[in-house]
């Protein structure tokens, strides 16, 4: 593997790295792509997928040289600036996993990072914009649980009260994502009946127990609260307030999407074809965003040809939930003339005739894959794991473009899962998912695909 497949491969999350490290004799050439891997979060969506710090780390184990990779490491965390949250949970994770393999100047990193936003916090007086420093002090506790010794947990409590009762605008409702994974470390009987006794002993470890016993109550009383059913907003409702505001709702739009029956769904749809006003139509329109228009496909041909630009991004998002010979002949046109390209590959995808695989895996492996999703490969890998999930018949090389090119790991995921309910895994694959970034993949993978 060349340098530049090495590093797509890496960025990508992918166990073929491994297997490159693990089989070829001299690995020198990829140092550096790992350590740039280092140096910047590699997940294309952190929300979901998390950090891939423990899969960049145990790439740097291959070359045998901390120090290598540490350095910069800890330079660039230093100077970190506090809104870069994701980079922040990238490089504390990583550094952690140094420090836990016995890196001296990794560990006194994390120390002097947790000091310095302590301190921060406990002098904090401006909330104004969002709190990164608070955000950054809860992940970076939450990292290193799972390696604490007890008296580095009643460390943390200590100074979370004492936090509380110097900065009051912080309790424990500021930290429910940490007193969640206390809970689970310790163990939610455990940890209460830690918080009592330690309270009896340190004023600190009091106010943090009484502020814990406050979200408590808080959680109790909303489990106990009645589950909200929602339900379609009626067809008049749905004029009503756009005639009113110009705009429908994101909330109203989903449920009607989800909720509507067929027959109001018809009875939208006429009324869309029924009006003249274009900015109102096309809001109408809107609310078939995601799911099929119940009539009249060639009318949604026509709204994708206008000059009205909402209407025209409207009807070519809509027609991508259409199944029709229309829309088959229309998405083939566009596909000639290289119009629309994201929309176009959904609307083929879903209107899928055997006669255009090659013509559609042409187009999809000619995407440029990055980060910023200018393409739109994201929304058409979606698509493509949608339509297998709902029963449509595509040929297997469809998710294995998906498997093969996705910079998200949740997407490869699913492909993994497909493939497997199809019995497509080849053994390539299920060497590679072995050492996945994502661990749900190897977990699957090692489950029911054990190693002899």
């Amino acid at each position: 593997m060349n340098k530049k497949d090495f590093k797509v491969c890496m960025q990508q999350g992918r166990g073929q790295c491994h297997l490159v490290l693990k089989g070829e004799k001299d690995i020198a050439k990829y140092k550096d792509i790992v350590l740039w891997g280092c140096l910047h979060n590699l997940s294309y969506d952190t929300q979901c997928e998390g950090v891939r710090a423990e899969y960049v780390y145990h790439l740097t184990t291959f070359f045998r040289d901390e120090e290598y990779f540490v350095r910069p490491i800890i330079k660039a965390f230093s100077t970190l600036a506090n809104k870069k949250d994701y980079l922040f949970q990238h490089f504390s994770t990583l550094l952690s996993l140094f420090a836990k393999n016995g890196n001296a100047d990794a560990l006194f990193a994390l120390q002097q990072k947790y000091e310095q936003l302590y301190t921060t916090l406990l002098n904090k007086r401006s909330f104004n914009t969002y709190d990164f420093e608070r955000d950054n002090f809860q992940h970076f506790c939450i990292t290193i649980l799972p390696s604490n010794s007890d008296d580095a947990n009643y460390k943390t409590i200590r100074d979370l009260g004492r936090l509380f009762k110097e900065n009051p605008h912080y309790d424990c409702d500021s930290f429910d994502w940490l007193c969640f994974s206390l809970e689970k470390q310790l163990g939610k009987r455990n940890f209460y009946q830690m918080l009592e006794r330690d309270s009896k002993n340190c004023d600190y470890a009091k106010c943090f127990y009484e502020s814990y016993l406050q979200i408590a109550k808080k959680r109790e009383e909303n489990q106990k609260r009645p589950v909200f059913k929602p339900q379609a907003p009626s067809v008049e409702a749905i004029r009503e307030e756009i005639s009113t505001t110009g705009r429908l709702s994101p909330y109203a739009k989903i449920r009607f999407s989800r909720y509507a029956d067929t027959e109001a769904r018809k009875q939208l749809a006429k009324i869309v074809l029924a009006e003249t006003n274009l900015d109102q139509k096309a809001e109408l329109l809107s609310t078939f965003f995601n799911s099929e228009f119940p009539i009249s496909h060639e009318s949604l041909v026509e709204y994708a040809h206008s000059t009205h630009e909402r209407l025209r991004e409207v009807a070519l998002g809509v027609l991508s939930n259409c199944q029709s010979k229309v829309v088959h002949d229309y998405a083939l046109l566009l596909l000639e003339e290289e119009k629309h390209k994201a929309y176009t590959l959904k609307i083929l995808l879903k209107n899928y005739a055997p006669s255009d695989k090659d013509l559609l895996l042409g187009a999809l492996y000619a995407l440029d894959i990055n980060y910023e999703e200018e393409s739109g490969w994201h929304h058409i890998d979606f698509k493509i794991l949608d339509l297998f999930d709902s029963g449509k018949k595509l040929p297997k090389e469809f998710l294995h473009y998906v498997y093969k090119t996705t910079l998200c790991s949740c997407c490869r995921y699913r492909a993994v899962r497909a493939l497997a309910k199809h019995r497509w895994l080849t053994k390539e694959i299920i060497e590679e998912c072995r050492y996945d970034s994502n661990d749900k993949i190897t977990g699957y993978i090692n489950r029911y695909y054990p190693q002899k």
